[in-house]
């Protein structure tokens, strides 16, 4: 599959991620990331808000937070929020993405929103579908 192929695949898994947020009442923003199977360092990276990009009121920047969950599956290749793993600069060690590999590719989702398992609800329902569209 090529890497326009597989953005195509990703594309749609968020726009399932977003669907699943809504359903179950949540806002906020879902990230998604894959290594196509062969490469090394060109990871393919897409973002969907779901209603909002923040949450003022309790002082949460979701995009920021999505994002470090997505940093820390890629840089552990483990669910984030593990308590062993030793956060680096930039994590936040929230819990919420999910780390998977599947035909060669390395798969990393996350969303930032809800409570922290509904957040990696959302999170491997994304990998689901994109597996399912993989083949």
């Amino acid at each position: 599959m090529t890497n326009k192929q597989l953005k195509e695949q990703l594309e749609k898994a968020l726009e399932d991620m977003k669907a699943k947020a809504i359903e179950m009442g949540m806002q906020g923003v879902a990230t998604a990331s894959v290594l196509n199977s062969g490469e090394t360092f060109d990871w393919i990276g897409e973002m969907k808000v779901v209603e909002t990009p923040c949450n003022p009121k309790e002082g949460w920047n979701l995009v920021a937070i999505a994002w470090s969950k997505c940093g820390e599956v890629i840089a552990t290749e483990a669910d984030s929020g593990n308590p062993n793993h030793k956060k680096i600069l930039g994590e936040l060690g929230f819990t919420g993405g999910a780390y998977d590999e599947y035909k060669g590719c390395k798969l990393a989702f996350a969303f930032s929103g809800a409570t922290s398992e509904e957040d990696l609800v959302v999170a491997k329902y994304g990998i689901e579908k994109l597996k399912e569209y993989i083949g």
